[in-house]
């Protein structure tokens, strides 16, 4: 891994994660590379950082030329390995915005479903299953569970059953582990890595939500209070009607009256609130009603 020296290595026979601070010196750290498996010298210099480094010499190969390890997967590795420290500190979520939209008028309202916050861990649990699938991370933060996916090139994507997390009030979090800072990291020598990854889980990583328990009920006051815009009909060149928007809408208009439906594009995600009689298409990426989901 050329962008950031191997940070820990697995002890050879405990299996535990070291890191190169508690490692004697060379070989007698006695630790694998966590990527593939090679022996491991520890390395102490008097300038740069401790790290590990592969014992190609020993051996007369290379085998860094072939090593899958690289820093997310470092990143992701502490991530997991550090869980039990999160209780008692606090975790930084970001806002969350979404949109209605309307098929009758075709407008479009912006929803505020999380301004962001600021909230101490509970609890903390790493490789859970729930809802038949894996969970890196599970924390109970302010009496609610939430689902902490340590996303990164190459890993699949998590994707559990929505109506079970919103039945259970359960939120799903993103942490993208390829925006760890090695810059950062590197311009202080006697920050562990275990530090950097501490504070990059609680406050400086790329954070999103995959899922937020209060969008439906967002979404649903939101088209409560959606006020249509009423549409002008003035007649064309050839005599025929043509409906077009007005520029600007008026202070009180029309509200969706038709019996509203709620929907989710298999696609590419979105979810709308689709109240007219024609076939439900995806007002994001135009996608027939064979890509519309109805969600309870």
């Amino acid at each position: 891994m050329n962008e950031l020296l191997i940070p820990f290595g697995i002890h050879l026979e405990t299996g535990e994660i070291i890191e190169p601070e508690d490692a004697p010196s060379g070989r007698a750290c006695n630790c694998l590379c966590p990527g593939c498996r090679a022996p491991l010298l520890s390395r102490h210099p008097k300038v740069k950082r401790y790290h590990f480094a592969h014992d190609s010499r020993r051996y007369g190969t290379k085998p860094e030329e072939d090593c899958p390890f690289n820093s997310a997967l470092a990143v992701a590795m502490m991530a997991r390995e550090i869980t039990t420290e999160l209780a008692g500190k606090i975790l930084e979520t970001p806002p969350l915005k979404d949109s209605l939209y309307c098929s009758s008028c075709g407008g479009s309202d912006k929803v505020q479903v999380s301004l962001g916050a600021i909230n101490t861990i509970d609890q903390a649990e790493a490789h859970v299953n729930v809802y038949g699938h894996h969970a890196d991370l599970m924390l109970e933060v302010g009496g609610y569970t939430l689902l902490l996916d340590l996303v990164y090139k190459g890993k699949p994507p998590v994707s559990p059953n929505t109506n079970k997390l919103q039945a259970d009030k359960v939120a799903l979090l993103t942490l993208d582990c390829d925006s760890f800072s090695i810059s950062s990291f590197k311009r202080d020598r006697n920050l562990r890595f275990s530090e950097a990854v501490l504070d990059f889980i609680l406050r400086d990583g790329v954070k999103a939500w995959a899922f937020h328990p209060k969008t439906l009920s967002k979404l649903e006051k939101a088209r409560r209070n959606h006020q249509c815009v009423k549409p002008t009909f003035y007649v064309g060149s050839v005599g025929a009607p043509i409906r077009r928007r007005n520029p600007l809408p008026e202070p009180i208009g029309e509200r969706c009256e038709s019996d509203p439906k709620h929907y989710q594009c298999v696609i590419c995600g979105v979810e709308w609130i689709h109240d007219v009689p024609s076939a439900p298409r995806c007002p994001k990426c135009q996608n027939s009603h064979l890509y519309a989901r109805e969600i309870d």
